[in-house]
């Protein structure tokens, strides 16, 4: 039987856990994870609900800890000199749902990112250092972790991509291309950003779309 660490006592939550580790089974299908594999992954699993505005992970901190965005949205963002936001990510279920400083962790250097919920939101996350001590065991799990973590480069790459374009017509084709569902997910201003484009001048170039 599966053991879960829960954060909270609400009885939605409660009973929301029973479906993680078949959520987790279902989104990474190709992995065909046995129920035994299973059973231990969840006993490192804790589940939490976050508020809207909480963070996941915080500037100046390292990055120790995977999450799988369950429901809900959230994005990563840096702060510039000015103080303001500077989006890096969107994240959403079924597509987008991994929270994860990659350079962070494999650095093992302070983060400069932060991972706020857009709204309220529910997680399962594990510690990397702990599921590291069963890839002797359980080697698939470092197939698992390395999954994830490649995710992040293609974000990575995605996000490039994107920079490296000029015009504002063409960054945001390309980011409807890569993400649809960011526009139906987070307010132009987010999207604006990521982009890096004034937001005047994404309202201006969409509106004509």
């Amino acid at each position: 039987m599966c053991l879960y660490t829960i954060v909270g006592s609400n009885l939605k939550i409660a009973e929301q856990l029973m479906d993680i580790l078949k959520y987790i089974q279902q989104q990474y299908s190709h992995f065909n994870l046995t129920e035994e594999e299973l059973s231990v992954l969840g006993e490192y699993i804790t589940v939490q609900h976050f508020k809207r505005n909480e963070l996941f992970l915080e500037e100046h901190t390292t990055c120790e800890k995977i999450g799988l965005l369950v429901t809900g949205t959230a994005y990563s963002y840096k702060i510039n000199d000015h103080g303001e936001e500077v989006i890096q990510d969107f994240l959403y279920p079924n597509g987008q749902e991994i929270l994860f400083d990659y350079e962070s962790y494999f650095q093992q250097e302070k983060s400069i990112l932060n991972i706020k919920f857009q709204e309220d939101a529910m997680v399962s996350y594990y510690y990397i250092e702990e599921i590291k001590k069963l890839y002797h065991e359980y080697p698939r799990f470092l197939q698992f972790e390395l999954l994830l973590t490649q995710q992040e480069c293609i974000k990575a790459i995605q996000r490039n991509q994107i920079l490296q374009v000029k015009s504002a017509e063409e960054k945001i084709k390309l980011l409807q291309n890569q993400k649809p569902k960011v526009f139906e997910l987070f307010p132009y201003a987010h999207i604006a950003s990521y982009l890096g484009i004034h937001r005047n001048t994404f309202r201006r170039v969409f509106s004509k779309q």
